[in-house]
């Protein structure tokens, strides 16, 4: 089947102009498969990648298993409490390890039962003693760089890229000024707003994420409880952050808020390239989401939400039911729509609506996304195309 690249951009050359500048990214890096493979090379392979929380490797023992794409990793506790992750791989033949999470002393093979120490080591070879070719000093599983953000694990299968905490500097100080308490947060098991597949382009979902220029129009019960007057955005080199303040409203559209004893700021960070960081006014809570394509028109978002132990079910209950029923609805819809019309002829690239002096309804979140993916991945694009 031929490619977008091989008509779209060919014929529209001349229309792609001021990418992250004036225009946003043209519409076929939406819907190309061959974008996909470059952002897959480029982007997500070489990028920090949200794991896991800490508290899904509690002990020694503990693991668990994720996906990039198509690499399969594995992270363990290991005996001497550093977090480890792997490439889910076999030395041997390249059977995959183990599924899922679990609790393990070691790591068997189920193929051959090629055995492996938490810290990736080879201990053991079935019936390999005598083998002159295996040298269990020089074999060992392929490990992923690992770092944390707060008490959430990143993974990094570029093993030059910098370190996480130079890559996001100052997120964790913003953060803990902003959601302060968050060490004694607790994981709710059944939260279910804003997650599950999107029939969409992972960009379009992040693009809808990044400005609330669209929420007065599209979101009814959003702008009741928030001021989107007051919105202020924050950049670094790598993040940014979305400021929202609510309008102080006890009852509002979304749900009740105890003008007391609730935050009443929503907060909403940005990590490049895929991972959402977020607090909702209510009780205190701070959600994290990562973004994964699952082809070139469609992606996952895959969330975890933290809240106060003694946070209100009730209450809890309600900013469930208006993530999920309105706001996250809502949202889909838009991003869904908008992936029909990457591929409508008479639409080729996008314009932001950014005021210098107005922050209230700025795109600037949207450009400054483009313009670090631009910088990442273009060249690769473009030398594909000539």
């Amino acid at each position: 089947m031929p490619s977008d690249l091989d008509h779209r951009r060919t014929a529209d050359k001349a229309r792609i102009v001021d990418i992250a500048r004036s225009r946003t990214l043209p519409a076929y890096y939406y819907t190309d498969p061959a974008v996909l493979e470059i952002e897959r090379s480029s982007l997500f392979l070489r990028s920090w990648q949200f794991a896991c929380h800490a508290a899904a490797l509690p002990e020694p023992g503990s693991y668990v298993t994720i996906s990039i794409f198509d690499q399969n990793i594995v992270l363990v506790h290991g005996h001497d409490g550093e977090i480890r992750a792997f490439f889910n791989v076999c030395a041997h033949r390249g059977h995959q390890l183990v599924e899922g999470a679990g609790q393990a002393g070691r790591l068997v093979c189920p193929y051959h039962a090629w055995t492996y120490a938490l810290d990736g080591s080879l201990v053991g070879v079935r019936r390999g003693n005598n083998t002159t070719q295996i040298s269990k000093t020089e074999i060992c599983l392929s490990s992923i760089r690992v770092d944390r953000l707060l008490d959430f694990i990143f993974v990094n299968l570029d093993p030059d890229a910098p370190p996480l905490a130079d890559y996001a500097a100052g997120l964790v100080d913003e953060i803990s000024e902003r959601v302060p308490g968050w060490q004694d947060f607790v994981m709710t098991e059944n939260w279910r707003a804003f997650g599950a597949p999107f029939a969409c382009n992972w960009k379009a979902l992040i693009d809808n994420y990044l400005e609330c220029y669209h929420c007065e129009t599209a979101h009814p019960t959003f702008s009741d409880m928030f001021d989107c007057t007051g919105i202020k955005h924050d950049f670094a080199a790598n993040h940014m952050l979305q400021h929202l303040p609510t309008s102080n409203k006890a009852d509002n559209a979304a749900y009740a808020l105890d003008l007391d004893r609730h935050s009443l700021d929503g907060n909403f960070w940005f990590l490049f390239p895929s991972t959402l960081i977020g607090s909702l006014p209510g009780a205190p809570n701070l959600s994290i989401s990562r973004i994964l394509p699952d082809g070139p028109e469609k992606c996952i978002r895959e969330t975890q939400l933290f809240v106060s132990p003694d946070a209100d079910p009730e209450h809890l209950k309600a900013r469930d039911q208006f993530g999920a029923d309105f706001v996250g609805a809502e949202d889909r819809a838009l991003v869904e729509s908008v992936q029909k019309g990457m591929h409508q002829i008479g639409f080729n690239q996008g314009l932001y609506v950014i005021d210098p002096e107005e922050e209230t309804f700025t795109e600037e979140g949207v450009r400054f996304f483009h313009s670090r993916y631009t910088a990442a991945v273009e060249e690769q694009i473009a030398s594909n195309t000539r």
